[in-house]
């Protein structure tokens, strides 16, 4: 469809070189980074402003951000959640889906792909930054080939149509 067309511009993904540092996240205009999130949209102790487009998508307010794991970058704008976790709490059991959870979870990762796509079409930006470890690094979701690998391949399909997604050009 139209690669060889001067109209469209193919997607960069690339995976971050380093842990993301919030401050220097958001002083990329170029790109979109990705984090992992959980449905509560919250974790740690550091606000993130009511005001935020992250706030505004979810409807919720007093959300916070950690200063570890690759959602140290949620609110800001130019960084998107893909959600891999149920809730944010310590307890394994209660935080991970499984291949059972298909399709709220098919729901879910949908709607943030989706809003990454949107937002690189609106801003314009054909360069997406992946955590370091991924998104389906295993260690908080517990998303894996092994446990669920319902889950797991689906997301690696939605990374395969991101990168394949072609970029109107402006």
């Amino acid at each position: 469809m139209f690669t060889n067309s001067r109209l469209f511009e193919n997607m960069i993904l690339e995976k971050s070189n380093s842990k993301y540092i919030r401050k220097n996240v958001s002083e990329v205009k170029d790109a979109i980074y990705v984090f992992t999130d959980n449905c509560d949209r919250t974790s740690g102790k550091l606000n993130i402003p009511d005001d935020s487009s992250y706030s505004k998508r979810f409807g919720k307010t007093d959300l916070k951000h950690p200063t570890v794991t690759s959602a140290v970058i949620r609110g800001l704008e130019n960084a998107f959640p893909v959600t891999t976790c149920k809730c944010y709490t310590q307890k394994k059991s209660e935080r991970i889906f499984h291949d059972s959870d298909f399709e709220s979870f098919k729901k879910l990762v949908d709607a943030d792909f989706e809003a990454i796509r949107n937002a690189c079409i609106e801003r314009g930006i054909n360069r997406i930054v992946f955590p370091m470890s991924g998104v389906l690094n295993g260690n908080y979701s517990d998303i894996t080939r092994t446990r669920t690998p319902l889950l797991y391949w689906y997301v690696v399909k939605k990374e395969v149509e991101l990168r394949d997604f072609e970029l109107p050009k402006k």
